[in-house]
């Protein structure tokens, strides 16, 4: 079992087991010292999972990148789906995170796909 603290409500904490932690980092609903960024990629909207490859990550903090562009760390979890741990020395405190991945689908297109993550002070 792990304490965790919600990013919900980060004043408060959970104990949760291996499965549970994973589950909910999934969702963005934790924020532990070291969290999983994910990434989906489909063949079109809707459509079905795809890999794609020369997939790198990118985060950025007001307009500072503080990390990347790196496919260093990016596992791939299924088809399509891909994940990077991101540490606390991959962060500067509190704040929007901007999160960019890049890569090249089995077309030889360029895909992009990005999201902010906001961190609380607690």
């Amino acid at each position: 079992m792990s304490l965790v603290r919600l990013t919900i409500r980060p004043w408060e904490t959970v104990d949760v087991d291996d499965g549970q932690l994973l589950d909910l980092q999934r969702q963005g609903l934790v924020y532990t010292e070291d969290s999983v960024l994910y990434v989906n990629f489909y063949t079109y909207e809707g459509g079905a999972p795809a890999d794609v490859s020369a997939l790198t990550v990118t985060v950025s903090k007001s307009g500072i990148p503080l990390v990347g562009p790196t496919p260093d760390g990016i596992s791939h979890i299924a088809t399509g789906a891909y994940g990077w741990l991101w540490g606390e020395e991959h962060r500067t405190g509190s704040g929007a995170y901007l999160i960019g991945w890049d890569a090249t689908d089995a077309q030889d297109a360029a895909v992009h796909a990005e999201e902010t993550i906001t961190l609380e002070a607690s």
